[in-house]
């Protein structure tokens, strides 16, 4: 409907999902997933956080409940401790909602399931949003009414807990049709980059694999260099040295696929990145609700700007991103470069440091 003339929009869909996911109720029939109960396994993994976070809510309505029983300031305070700490654990959801984002979206539209990844993403943050609003709420504590606290969380529950029946129900039998086994093997393989949630697997899991015939890219023998515009590398070279440079580099054709990012030097990732995301259109890669992605990307494809960039903090970090147009000699549209770094380091060096114009 919403590739079609319909005037149905992603909005209107996303009204319609729980009433989708109602009409599935009592009439889903199991797909089984090889070695789905496997500890380690996306699915064994997804199924098991979402026990955890139903624990996680069963506790933190006990606690509620107490909460307005305890009248002496000492005890409250040790209540609220333990509250804050219950919705920690809860609010881990969103590493689980990012993982399934980022790692199995891109897997879907690959398969051809293009608007489920967008709806589900979309109520993702609605979720988010609704949970934002309990953590306001309880900062507001003792200074608030206990019973707005369980409202706001009771509304919460109520999409987040209709989001756990969409995955399990919906969403994994829909991509066990689909999926083959690699495609479970390069999730589980990404996963531990983002995280778990309340529990870790109790093992890694593996797929046993037959000896391969075909060469690996290790057993291949690059010959020769890539002529360059100055000088040439060789492609373990060229790869060696994208990888030392100390930013995040991706780049995005004028057709708007993800071509490639680079590794990095082993320290922390600041917008961390899996292989999925390569062959993947990089507006599907953000948030539906991010209109401003599309809108930069085609004020750069137009000329209209050369580059934009940003600043913000996060921790103890000073991240400034750029988003470059690239262009060929003939002046065409080629893509775009985003690179990010943490400019901390370099800004406490200038303030704290003496000027250092010598090499040790």
């Amino acid at each position: 409907l919403m590739n079609s003339d319909s005037g149905v929009t992603f909005e209107d869909v996303m009204k319609l999902c729980n009433v989708h996911a109602n009409l599935f109720k009592g009439a889903i029939k199991d797909v089984e997933v090889t070695d789905s109960e496997h500890p380690g396994h996306p699915v064994q993994v997804f199924k098991q956080e979402n026990l955890a976070f139903r624990a996680a809510i069963i506790r933190i309505r006990r606690i509620l409940d107490n909460y307005k029983n305890v009248e002496d300031e000492e005890t409250q305070g040790a209540v609220l401790k333990g509250l804050n700490r219950q919705l920690n654990l809860l609010g881990t959801f969103d590493i689980h909602y990012k993982r399934k984002e980022e790692l199995m979206f891109p897997l879907m539209e690959r398969y051809g399931h293009t608007a489920p990844p967008k709806v589900m993403w979309g109520v993702d943050d609605e979720i988010r949003d609704l949970f934002k609003e309990v953590l306001n709420e309880v900062q507001k504590l003792p200074n608030t009414d206990i019973f707005v606290v369980k409202e706001k969380f009771e509304i919460f529950v109520k999409e987040f807990e209709e989001m756990i029946f969409k995955e399990e129900n919906i969403l994994i039998p829909m991509v066990a049709q689909a999926f083959h086994v690699d495609d479970w093997e390069k999730m589980a393989q990404d996963t531990p980059q983002y995280g778990y949630c309340i529990v870790t697997p109790e093992a890694e899991w593996k797929v046993e694999k037959k000896p391969s015939t075909i060469q690996s890219k290790e057993e291949i023998q690059e010959t020769g260099d890539i002529p360059l515009s100055t000088g040439s590398l060789s492609l373990e070279q060229l790869d060696l040295l994208l990888n030392l440079l100390p930013m995040e580099l991706s780049f995005v054709d004028k057709d708007n696929i993800v071509k490639y990012y680079n590794e990095g030097n082993g320290e922390e990732k600041i917008f961390k990145r899996t292989k999925s995301a390569i062959g993947r259109d990089v507006i599907n890669c953000h948030p539906p609700k991010s209109h401003a992605i599309v809108k930069q990307f085609e004020q750069l494809r137009s000329g209209q700007k050369e580059k934009e960039e940003m600043w913000f903090k996060k921790e103890d970090k000073m991240i400034h991103v750029t988003y470059h147009a690239v262009r060929n000699s003939q002046g065409e549209y080629m893509g775009v470069l985003e690179y990010v770094q943490n400019i901390a380091p370099y800004v406490k060096n200038f303030e704290t440091q003496p000027l250092k114009r010598e090499l040790s």
